[in-house]
């Protein structure tokens, strides 16, 4: 394959590495911030049970203490449904950094092209200058003979 095209082909390829890198970087984002939006429920949850304990040991109503454990159950649902987000997020986050590390291995292997690719045009070519070097050198050693 031509060189040129190689390097097309890498800048390409580079092209696409970075598209893959704001997406990753996006996706990570996004399960740093479900983890966080799980992480505030949970804390709410835990200041929310005190709080009922609290009022609890304080004395309360039945219909009152129903509420609480309700609202509770709802915190619950909460927690697991965030959870699930939570992991929705990871896994859309762990396929962008596998598309990602799959991209910079093409672009390498690529470049490892090239890099062969260049040093076969830089062996022809020291090849030909040797040749012409000998055939001088023997066009001289010929006229000094003659």
């Amino acid at each position: 394959m031509a060189l040129a095209q190689l390097q097309l082909l890498v800048k390409v390829q580079q092209e696409k590495e970075d598209k893959l890198h704001a997406q990753y970087r996006a996706a990570l984002q996004n399960y740093q911030s479900m983890q966080q939006k799980y992480q505030g429920l949970a804390d709410y949850r835990i200041e929310y049970v005190q709080q009922t304990q609290s009022r609890g040991q304080q004395g309360m109503a039945g219909r009152s203490f129903n509420q609480y454990l309700n609202f509770i159950g709802k915190l619950d649902a909460a927690l697991t449904a965030q959870q699930q987000y939570v992991q929705q997020a990871k896994a859309s986050a762990d396929q962008r950094l596998l598309q990602l590390l799959e991209m910079q291995k093409k672009r390498k292997a690529l470049e490892i092209l090239i890099e062969r690719e260049l040093a076969e045009v830089q062996r022809k070519a020291d090849k030909q200058e040797q040749k012409m070097l000998d055939e001088i050198a023997s066009q001289q050693f010929f006229r000094r003979v003659s």
